[in-house]
């Protein structure tokens, strides 16, 4: 049986989805491996700055690419319609993956895992929610 267009596209766009998982996932792996050299002691005050900003970063993360994907709604029937899906799957998944950027990179300065762990479980539990479905693609 032939596959559509959309289908296929779909199909790729999961790819997509799991290459940004994987990718995260990777350098949480990694990170955790270093945890032992890389630890400092955190004013109690930074971390919940920190925190803040990450539940912040996700929650418009979580905000901006829900309204990418109704503003951008994907039509086959129109001229170009794949390069505008890849377009708002893209900047969507690199969106959900901020809350992990800003964790990973305070684990970078101040070691700690905490942080690291929590901007991961956002970051993941955004490009999870947000996986192609085939209803995605008209």
């Amino acid at each position: 049986m032939a596959k559509t267009g959309a289908e296929a596209f779909v199909r790729r766009a999961r790819h997509l989805n799991l290459a940004f998982i994987f990718t995260i996932t990777l350098l949480f792996i990694a990170s955790t491996a270093t945890y032992s050299f890389m630890a400092m002691p955190v004013v109690p005050k930074l971390l919940l700055y920190i925190y803040g900003i990450e539940i912040v970063t996700g929650v418009f993360a979580f905000l901006i690419s829900y309204l990418l994907r109704r503003r951008f709604p994907v039509r086959t029937s129109e001229k170009l319609w794949s390069y505008l899906a890849v377009r708002v799957y893209f900047w969507s998944y690199v969106l959900l993956s901020i809350p992990f950027c800003v964790a990973f990179l305070f684990y970078i300065f101040a070691g700690n895992l905490p942080a690291l762990i929590m901007g991961y479980v956002i970051s993941l539990c955004g490009l999870i929610i947000f996986r192609p479905k085939k209803g995605d693609v008209v």
